[in-house]
């Protein structure tokens, strides 16, 4: 089984023990910094795009890959009920040592519970996977698990000329890429991840295949590589 190097590396870092300094490898051996401060961010430091996505959130909250709980505590605060999932063990105690009430070990794609008025989907992991047909059944998944009339909210890659991300992706087909990579810390090496770079068109025709409608796109007038997505299920 591949190591929790994700969950060492935020646990070593939330109490300021860090062995080395960790690293994310591509699959074509290209290795970065990982910048861990991002992941503790509270909310006003957070991108606009996250920020705006937030106002949409309401009810009983899942909270689908939580890492160490930035956004399940935001949500918390704000009076949700929430769910925080992650399947890094080590980030979930993490999450449970910062106050998040209720944070397990689980599959964000085969999420426990049910019922929820809302599914929040950050840091890209939405679109896990190598294809839209990944894509599309993430998200039936997570129709399973919310009540009619529910949303969903998250935020996706796109392809980005500009972006280095962009050129090291594997293109599936127009509009459509992914990229690979895993972390790397203290002799640990953490599974392989597949990510999606989406563009908003495409985006689009996936969903339509699926429960959800897509309600609006958050960002995408931005020059940048990522925007937001507001779905929802029929009442």
């Amino acid at each position: 089984m591949p190591d929790d190097a994700f969950g060492q590396m935020v646990r070593d870092f939330h109490r300021d023990d860090l062995a080395e300094r960790p690293r994310y490898r591509r699959d074509d051996d290209d290795l970065t910094e990982a910048h861990l401060a991002g992941y503790f961010e509270p909310p006003s430091a957070w991108h606009p795009i996250e920020r705006t996505l937030f106002s949409a959130v309401t009810g009983r909250v899942l909270d689908a890959g939580c890492g160490v709980g930035r956004h399940a505590l935001a949500l918390q605060q704000r009076g949700h009920d929430v769910l925080a999932v992650d399947r890094s063990p080590g980030a979930v105690a993490v999450a449970r040592e910062r106050g998040v009430t209720h944070a397990v070990v689980g599959d964000l794609r085969r999420p426990p519970g049910n019922g929820f008025d809302t599914v929040a989907v950050l840091g890209k992991q939405l679109g896990l996977g190598r294809s839209l047909a990944d894509l599309q059944a993430t998200l039936a998944e997570l129709a399973a698990v919310t009540r009619p009339g529910g949303r969903l909210i998250a935020d996706m890659d796109t392809l980005d000329r500009a972006d280095p991300e962009t050129e090291a992706a594997h293109l599936v087909q127009p509009g459509v890429a992914y990229r690979t990579f895993r972390v790397e810390y203290d002799g640990l090496a953490g599974p392989w991840t597949d990510l999606l770079l989406v563009t908003p068109s495409q985006f689009r025709a996936a969903v339509g295949e699926t429960p959800w409608t897509v309600d609006g796109l958050v960002g995408t007038e931005v020059d940048g590589s990522a925007y937001g997505v507001q779905l929802s299920l029929p009442e």
